[in-house]
């Protein structure tokens, strides 16, 4: 089968479900490895499938993706693709991050984009969370998400954002509690 090809072409649900479960579990490294190499295609369509897929794996597949995540990250911060970047962005935030592995340009790329108007309120509410995933480990990190959230306080948001908004601040709360 030649994959590249049958991405060149819109596909539907079933066939992403059907795709994401064969690469997640019959590819072996060397396929994955090309599979995941699409990603960087020159044709959006194909890269776009590729996150598209990838965003319908199960713990076996995040577990695949996990030794790849610095490589999401830098797609996310340079896709031109809104599409693209709302679904690598789901796809990190599926993955585990720990301490050592904070990457300051993508959380950098987080914080300002939870304030970017130009995006879209599922990236902004994407954003909030993955920062969160990776201030939590800095109490002066969680302060400016903090700063950075209640400057929402008394604007009118859309309920997605509204809710990350909330969910976060909530968390912070916690997290500054269980620290005193």
């Amino acid at each position: 089968m030649d994959l590249r090809s049958l991405l060149t072409k819109r596909i539907y649900k079933e066939e992403v479900k059907h795709l994401a479960s064969m690469v997640q579990s019959s590819f072996d490294d060397r396929e994955f490895a090309e599979f995941f190499q699409l990603l960087y295609d020159e044709d959006a369509r194909v890269s776009e499938n590729i996150v598209w897929i990838m965003s319908h794996f199960n713990k076996v597949g995040w577990g695949r993706l996990n030794s790849k995540k610095q490589s999401l990250m830098e797609e996310a911060m340079h896709t031109s693709s809104t599409t693209e970047l709302r679904l690598l962005l789901t796809i990190i935030s599926k993955l585990s991050v720990s301490e050592e592995e904070i990457a300051i340009p993508f959380l950098n790329f987080c914080l300002d984009n939870i304030t970017n108007m130009a995006q879209s309120v599922a990236v902004k509410s994407l954003c909030i969370y993955l920062s969160f995933q990776q201030c939590k480990f800095f109490p002066e990190l969680l302060q400016e998400l903090q700063t950075i959230l209640t400057s929402y306080d008394g604007v009118s948001l859309s309920p997605g954002l509204k809710s990350a908004r909330s969910k976060v601040l909530q968390a912070i709360a916690k997290n500054n509690r269980r620290n005193k």
